[in-house]
């Protein structure tokens, strides 16, 4: 027996920024998923429920060389892109650098849902990135919803009126030096309040919430970015206070000042109209993946990346009408049972299910497989006929079961 699907509307990622406003986003049922919050979750706003699948099938990055290279940093992010990808089944692109950014076109960019614009600020900078180019990024994020995400190098510019846009919106902070690299440490931390985001699901450095980058080319910037955009999301702070140079002093050993309270920002993420603008400091070369391990860092990306694409949202019922006008709310666990004496299941969590029906000599009756939800399974014809008395269905979504039981007249 095929199970029937909930009917549902298709929505923009507002929902996911109205879930986020409520403060619910970050939650949304997380005991309910089998998997990352940032691939695919429940969320709740007001009285109705969304299931949040990311869109990201495929990923431009936008290869901006100028001259100068980090000629570890860009190779190991191109790498693990593609490795993520290939696990995860992305499509990952890079532009030929000596185009000059003239293929970044409204049609190229189209097959894809994050532009991953390594060294763009150069081309912001100098006025070489094509207008037309410009236009299209902008309209890829704040029209078409998608992400378009700064790495280390791609924001150490500005400001310049070639490309107001970049540095207003996508990158506000406005670059204006940095530290000495090779001798400076700092201790990287991810901020509680942060911790339950779908991007920082299950990120951790061998159990603690900091790590120590060993060398780090420390932006300084104009702005802090929660003053610029007090709802960015700040994943990662360096504390200042304890970033020294050749193991003395505070501030990197250098005439900026990092000791900003509560930690200088080095990660964050915020929404522009429709679509996302991300951002990660380090990368100049593969020291600051060591340090995290590289594990953690595919991780951190994988989720970034899943988060970055923005979602389509499906509206899950928030109770299952009955004939007899009762209304039984959704289980938090995602498996929700009918009426006692009706043997049916509604399935809101994703991942594979297994629904079986027994009867009290524990015969089985009945088993539907499959991996669709939400979805609702009726399964009063198969008992059709049956002698009255308690019936049991077990059904398990994602490893996790849940057993009812239906008494039949």
């Amino acid at each position: 027996m095929k199970g029937k699907k909930t009917m549902g509307t298709t929505l923009g990622r507002s929902i996911l920024t109205v879930a986020f406003a409520l403060g619910l986003g970050a939650m949304g049922k997380a005991e309910a998923q089998t998997l990352p919050l940032a691939k695919q979750r429940t969320v709740t706003v007001g009285a109705k429920s969304y299931l949040l699948k990311s869109r990201l099938k495929a990923i431009l990055v936008g290869s901006f060389t100028y001259g100068f290279n980090h000629t570890d940093g860009y190779p190991n992010l191109e790498a693990t892109l593609k490795r993520i990808g290939a696990a995860e089944g992305w499509t990952v692109d890079i532009t030929n650098p000596t185009n000059k950014g003239s293929e970044v076109t409204a049609a190229k960019l189209a097959g894809y849902q994050v532009f991953f614009a390594n060294y763009i600020s150069y081309w912001a900078q100098s006025g070489q990135f094509p207008a037309a180019g410009k236009t299209a990024v902008q309209d890829f994020v704040e029209t078409k919803g998608n992400g378009v995400f700064l790495m280390h190098s791609s924001g150490d510019s500005g400001p310049s009126q070639n490309w107001p846009w970049f540095y207003d919106v996508v990158h506000p902070v406005l670059y204006n030096g940095e530290s000495s690299r090779t001798t400076v440490s700092a201790p990287v931390f991810i901020p509680a309040a942060e911790k339950a985001h779908p991007v920082m699901e299950g990120i951790n450095f061998a159990g603690k919430d900091t790590v120590i980058f060993p060398q780090g080319e420390w932006h300084t910037f104009q702005h802090i970015i929660t003053d610029v955009v007090p709802k960015a999301d700040v994943f990662l702070k360096m504390n200042g206070a304890k970033c020294t140079k050749g193991g003395t002093g505070t501030n990197c050993g250098s005439g900026y000042n990092y000791s900003v309270p509560g930690g200088y920002p080095a990660s964050w993420t915020f929404p522009d109209k429709k679509g996302t603008i991300g951002y990660f400091m380090e990368g100049h070369d593969q020291i600051t993946m060591q340090a995290m391990t590289q594990a953690v860092w595919d991780k951190f990306f994988k989720q970034f990346m899943y988060y970055m694409a923005g979602y389509d949202s499906t509206e899950v019922p928030t109770g299952l009408s009955q004939k007899d006008g009762t209304e039984m709310g959704v289980d938090a666990s995602g498996i929700t049972f009918h009426s006692p004496d009706k043997a049916g299941v509604f399935i809101s969590k994703p991942g594979y299910h297994v629904i079986s029906l027994f009867d009290m000599a524990g015969h089985k009756l009945k088993e539907i497989r499959g991996s669709e939800s939400p979805a609702d399974f009726d399964l009063s014809p198969a008992l059709q006929g049956a002698k009255s008395g308690v019936y049991a269905m077990r059904v398990t979504v994602g490893g996790a079961s849940r057993t009812g039981r239906f008494l039949i007249h």
